[in-house]
């Protein structure tokens, strides 16, 4: 065996020197509590090396025996110095046997120390425990001893405990000293590089700035040279288009002066042509008037007057030719009924006098018949006897029966008659009840026609009131529409010739309304976009916009390049565009709207749309309105301000201080006055619309055929309710009728059948009391002539008078019914020739109406044709009068239209001269302001003659007219600026430039300027940026060589650390891997149940045998995290193990020792008491695995105390206490000598 025995010498129980043993295969120890089992269990783990602090003590010196504890006598004994324990260990591998034997002494200062010796040969505590672990008999992990508890303990672990214990027998938690040290120095090596990256990084992008700075300032003195250059380029520029188109404009003006006097000449003339064509208009026009309410009178008449009454006619014909057919169709069907009536009569007649014949014949033959009938005269007398006899027995009944039978044939006789008259009546309730479904059903008819009627007759009549209603409206809204024309043409006239459009803006506004057609981002004008919050701003505003004010505002760049483009391809000029998108805009400075009282920023003087809003800042910038140039010269030149100030009256004082302007009259603001003309002509157009869509709009209806058809409705309606009251009246005598014939009927039936029943059933209830009567009497006679009974005989003999009598009833009931229908049908035949009468006399009536109507629609259609000839005559002269009308419009039109031309002709050339000379003022006060810069700010423009120093800084321009002075004040006369005697060379400019006086030009002069400008202004030189760079690059050569270094060591250090980790992986894992392989088996074999229980779990749907999985938190760095343990315990459900009971927790921490023994197992296994929590059960399941893996290879020593357990150990030691000899000793028995 591995472990054959224990030696003991004077450890804690165990007196004096013992030896324990020897141990089997399966060695179970047993013995009473306190008898020192577990004291074995020390002794074993002290001598395989185990601390004594695990071993129920807190000093060595407690493990060695103490004298008198155990004995009963109160002797003093001497305490022994020291205890040993040896452990007589044999490898079965080869068979070498050792001996492990550890010593305590206690020294002088009462201390205990150990002695540890292999073979009798003292060694070390670490080659002691190293040569133990060469038998796998780990120490440090004690993977061969659990002591009393420890199954409890790992039954309630946590994961992270779980994966703490696998560490240590896998040997992984051996390296983490050494993994903590290298994880430790990787981070900070790590760290040190990444820091290290970071300062050079700093001193390379210093580096890099000092170069850029080196290259800036070299760049920045190029630049201020190029930028110098381009604004004396670009005021020359600007200077030679300026006096070209100086130069330009006076020779225009000078041409058309001389046009001027001819044209005045041509409108004077057309104006009169227009007067006269006008006076002969307006007397047509009258005479149209006239006619027109002549032909309105005459027609008005004949639809209110003589129309009704023709449709009166013609719905009276209409209704007497209906009732006229109607009355031949009645007349006609009572002729036939009148002919079926007469032949029904003839037939019943000839019926009648057949069954009389008949009845009269039954009559005579019958009274033969009697004369034929005998009897034996002694019979009879009996007979008669016996008759006489029986009335005698029950007079009462006979009696009754007597009287019955004298008013039967009268009461049958009369029945008959009253049930002919009861079918009568039935025929003639049916018929009345007919004739009331129809009147009935013509009633409702007639009813539904009349609401029908009605409805038209309200529709028709709503109609003709809405459309004379609308007419009134229209009629009213033409005349409200004519007062605001007029009133609109009269302010178009009073605008006079000074808002007349001139040419070019004809052009300009008929390419930007094109423009705005063709592109979708097009607005318009900035001038048509904005206005001046009041009018004293006009003069005021259009100076700040400037060049601006014609500028047109689009959605995006890319619409400016479209619209220019397409401006080029068709040669329609040049425009300024302002794109919303991409045009500069400074904000606003809001110091200037404070700045002095009566003076405002410009852009809060003007109304526009926001969508506008970066168009108008752009044009107006900071510029401010103030209401007096003394406010302008104080916010500027004494308060000192360097903004753009623009008084009312026109004057500009700039930025640099230089002052201009100063514009009189009223034609400054002539651009937004302009916009009321084009508003009071959009006005116009858009009454003009409105008069021909009111026109359009009238009402279509013919007032003549919606009053016929008001008339034909009106008299259908009155003939509709005649034929109501006709059907109701009808309908009434019907009612009163079936009422009586109703009451009739039921009453008198009712009662005859009644008083038939009561006597039919007296009768036959006296016939039943007579009959018992004479059966008794007739008894004898009966059996006389051999009948049952007396009423055989008188029944035989009667049969014959019953028969008659029957066939009598018949031929008197048939005689009596056909008499009382030919009563019946001749009333009838009366009723139907009285009924002729009646419809023939309202034929009569009928036809003389319609003869009377016939001649007065006659007499209304010879008027109606009188006046239709009067109205055909006015009409045509109405036509005449038109056309004439028409004429003389044309000609008033022409006219105007010759005289519109003119006049815009006129118009036209004094607006040019009017432009040109304000282009003129505009042009010299920029050339001005241009001289005016170049001395303020020292630009050398070059000069061929004059000086710069000749420009006045504060005078304002005043164009000087030239020409005669007595020309006429009527025609405008040219004005020339001063040039101050300075003429330059332009000889900088090339040929192309001086050709070019575009817009693109100068915004590409202007963009060059303001590129050079913001660089510039972008560049701040630094001049020691050359010193700084080297000091910079010697830095980095210093610090590439800390870099390297520090990457060399992060390098080394890593992968150190990954050697060290990827062991402790390693480690880990083999054992993981091989504790998860093994612990389902284990667990299932030691919670295998029996096949009953098996059946039940399956019927259940569990396992019978138990399941245990181990599952990693983390893969990567396992031992850092928790391994977390679940079961399935037979017949249960999936759980972990805190949800398990006690002895199921038990079950699982076995298995996970078991298992964990498994992986590198030592040679013998000692479990201390691990089955105190289990029932019999798992106590014998414990048993049998541990009976089942002991072996050669493994040794197992088992303490407890169930027999359950113990009886299947190989062999048993037995502990017990000698109280007597002072100490513990032990017993051994070898079980496999009783077999099984």
């Amino acid at each position: 065996m591995p472990l054959h025995s224990v030696e003991v010498d004077n450890f804690k129980s165990y007196k004096g020197v013992q030896t324990i043993g020897p141990f089997k295969h399966f060695t179970a120890v047993i013995g009473p509590n306190g008898a020192g089992k577990s004291n074995l269990m020390d002794a074993i783990s002290f001598v395989l090396g185990v601390r004594s602090a695990q071993l129920r003590s807190t000093q060595l010196k407690d493990l060695i025996y103490k004298a008198g504890e155990l004995e009963d006598s109160s002797t003093p004994h001497e305490q022994p110095k020291k205890a040993s324990v040896t452990a007589n260990y044999i490898d079965h591998r080869n068979g070498q046997q050792y001996r492990f034997s550890r010593t305590i002494t206690v020294s002088s200062d009462k201390s205990g120390s150990s002695i540890y010796t292999i073979n009798k040969k003292v060694v070390k505590l670490e080659d002691y425990v190293a040569t133990l672990e060469s038998h796998n008999i780990l120490v440090k992990a004690k993977n061969f001893l659990v002591f009393q508890g420890d199954v409890e303990a790992i039954a309630s672990q946590n994961p992270k405990s779980l994966s703490k214990l696998i560490d240590q027998i896998s040997g992984s938690l051996e390296l983490a000293p050494e993994y903590e040290r290298k994880k430790a120095a990787y981070l900070e090596a790590s760290k040190n590089s990444n820091d290290t990256i970071a300062r050079r990084r700093v001193i390379n992008a210093e580096i890099k700035d000092f170069k850029q700075q080196k290259t800036e300032m070299e760049k920045y003195d190029q630049l201020c040279h190029d930028r110098d250059e381009a604004i004396i380029h670009h005021l020359l520029w600007k200077l030679f288009h300026i006096e070209a188109q100086i130069n330009e404009h006076l020779e225009s003006i000078e041409s058309k002066n001389e046009t001027l006097g001819p044209m005045r000449l041509e409108v004077a003339d057309l104006e009169r042509s227009v007067a006269a064509a006008r006076r002969e208009y307006a007397q047509v026009t009258r005479e149209v008037a006239r006619t027109e309410n002549e032909l309105k009178s005459k027609e008005k008449y004949k639809e209110e007057e003589k129309l009704p009454r023709l449709v009166e006619c013609e719905e009276k014909l209409k209704h007497l030719e209906k009732k006229k057919l109607n009355e031949e169709k009645t007349m006609a069907n009572l002729s036939k009924e009148k002919t079926a009536k007469e032949k029904e009569l003839v037939t019943l007649r000839r019926q009648l006098a057949i069954v009389t014949e008949a009845r009269d014949n039954f009559y005579a033959k019958q009274q033969a018949s009697n004369r034929n009938i005998s009897i034996s005269e002694d019979k009879l007398k009996e007979y008669q006897t016996l008759k006489a006899k029986s009335a005698n027995e029950c007079p009462k009944e006979h009696e009754l029966i007597k009287t019955i039978n004298q008013d039967l044939k009268t009461k049958t006789f009369k029945l008959s008659q009253l049930e002919d008259q009861l079918e009568q009546a039935q025929t003639r309730y049916k018929k009345l009840d007919q004739d009331h479904d129809t009147q009935t059903n013509r009633k409702t008819m007639t009813e539904n026609k009349i609401d029908g009627v009605l409805r038209e007759l309200n529709k028709k009549r709503k109609q003709i009131h809405d459309v004379q209603a609308e007419r009134t409206r229209q009629a009213q809204t033409e005349t409200e529409l004519k007062e605001k024309l007029q009133d609109c043409l009269k302010k178009i006239s009073e605008a006079g010739a000074a808002q007349r459009e001139t040419d070019s803006e004809v052009r300009m506004r008929t390419m930007i309304e094109k423009l705005r057609r063709l592109f979708p981002g097009v607005s318009g004008r900035l001038q048509d976009l904005c206005s001046p919050v009041a009018r004293k701003h006009d003069v005021a505003i259009r100076i700040v916009l400037g060049r601006n004010l014609n500028a047109v505002v689009v959605d995006s760049q890319k619409t400016a390049f479209e619209c220019v483009e397409y401006l080029k391809i068709q040669r329609l000029g040049s425009v300024l565009f302002i794109p919303l998108d991409t045009i500069k805009v400074n904000p606003v400075n809001e110091r200037l709207r404070n700045l002095a009282s009566g003076a405002r920023l410009a852009i809060d003087l003007i109304k526009h749309d926001p969508v506008y809003e970066r168009a108008v800042q752009h044009a107006c910038g900071n510029t401010i309105i103030c209401d007096s140039t003394q406010i302008a010269r104080n916010v500027v030149y004494d308060k000192g301000n360097e903004v753009k100030a623009v008084s009312l009256d026109g004057t500009v004082i700039h930025k640099g201080g230089n002052m201009s302007g100063g514009v009189t009259g009223l034609d400054s603001s002539r651009k937004f006055d302009e916009r009321e003309v084009q508003g009071l002509k959009r006005a116009q157009e858009d009454i003009l619309a409105k008069i021909k869509a009111n026109s359009s709009n009238a009402p279509r209806d013919n007032d003549e055929a919606l009053l016929a058809d008001i008339s034909r409705l009106e008299a259908t309606l009155a003939f509709l309710k005649d034929d109501l009251l006709a059907s109701e009246t009808a309908l009434a005598g019907i009612r009163s009728e079936l009422e009586v014939l109703s009451q009739k009927k039921d009453e008198k039936a009712q009662a005859e059948i009644d008083a038939i029943k009561a006597e039919l059933n007296s009768l036959q209830e006296a016939q039943i009391a007579v009959n018992r009567v004479e059966d008794k009497i007739f008894e004898s006679f009966c059996r006389s002539i051999n009948v049952e009974n007396i009423r055989d005989y008188e029944g035989h003999h009667l049969q014959l008078q019953q028969q008659n009598s029957v066939e009598q009833e018949r031929l008197e009931t048939t005689v009596s019914k056909l008499q009382h229908q030919i009563n019946f049908e001749t009333e009838q035949l009366e009723g139907l020739v009285e009924r002729q009468a009646t419809v023939q006399s309202s034929s009569e009536k009928t036809l003389k109406t319609l003869e009377s109507v016939t001649v007065k629609k006659q007499q209304v259609q010879n008027e109606m044709k009188e006046i239709d000839q009067e109205i055909s005559q006015l009409r045509s002269r109405h036509d005449d009068f038109v056309q004439t009308q028409s004429e003389k419009a044309a000609i008033v039109s022409e006219t105007k239209k010759e005289l519109s031309k003119a006049v815009k002709v006129l118009d036209a050339a004094l607006r040019d001269i009017g432009g040109w000379n304000d282009e003129i003022e505009r042009l010299a006060s920029d050339r001005l302001n241009i001289f005016r810069r170049c001395k303020l700010e020292s630009i050398s423009l070059p000069i061929l003659q004059g000086s710069l120093l000749q420009i006045p800084m504060e005078e304002v321009v005043r164009a000087t007219p030239v020409g005669d002075e007595a020309s006429s004040e009527n025609t405008p006369r040219a004005v020339t600026p001063q040039d101050y005697g300075i003429k330059l060379d332009y000889a900088k400019l090339d040929e192309e430039e001086k050709e070019n006086p575009s817009f693109e030009l100068e915004q590409h002069f202007i963009d060059r300027l303001a590129r050079l400008n913001t660089q510039i202004e972008a560049m701040v030189p630094k001049t020691r940026a050359l010193e700084k760079l080297e000091e910079v690059e010697n830095r980095l050569r210093d610090h590439d060589r800390e870099f390297e270094a520090a990457r060399k060591l992060a390098r080394a250090t890593k992968d150190e650390f990954n050697e060290i980790r990827n062991k402790r992986v390693n480690l880990f894992n083999q054992a993981y891997s091989h504790i998860k392989d093994e612990i389902h088996e284990v667990y299932r074999e030691l919670t295998r149940g029996d096949p009953h229980d098996g059946r039940v779990a399956s019927e259940r749907g569990v396992s019978n045998d138990g399941k245990a999985y181990l599952e990693l938190d983390d893969f990567e760095e396992p031992y850092l995290h928790g391994i977390k343990y679940s079961t399935m315990p037979p017949g249960k459900r999936y759980r972990d193990v805190e949800q398990l009971s006690g002895g199921e927790k038990t079950m699982a921490a076995l298995a996970l020792l078991f298992a964990i023994h498994s992986y590198q197992p030592s040679p013998f296994f000692v479990l201390d008491e691990v089955d105190a929590a289990l029932d019999n059960t798992n106590v014998r399941r414990i048993a049998d695995y541990v009976r089942k893996k002991s072996g050669e290879s493994v040794q197992f020593v088992v303490i407890s105390l169930k027999g359950t357990f113990y009886e299947k150990a190989s062999g048993l030691v037995g502990i017990y206490r000698d109280n007597e000899w002072g100490g513990t000793k032990s017993l051994t028995l070898d079980l496999d000598q009783y077999g099984d």
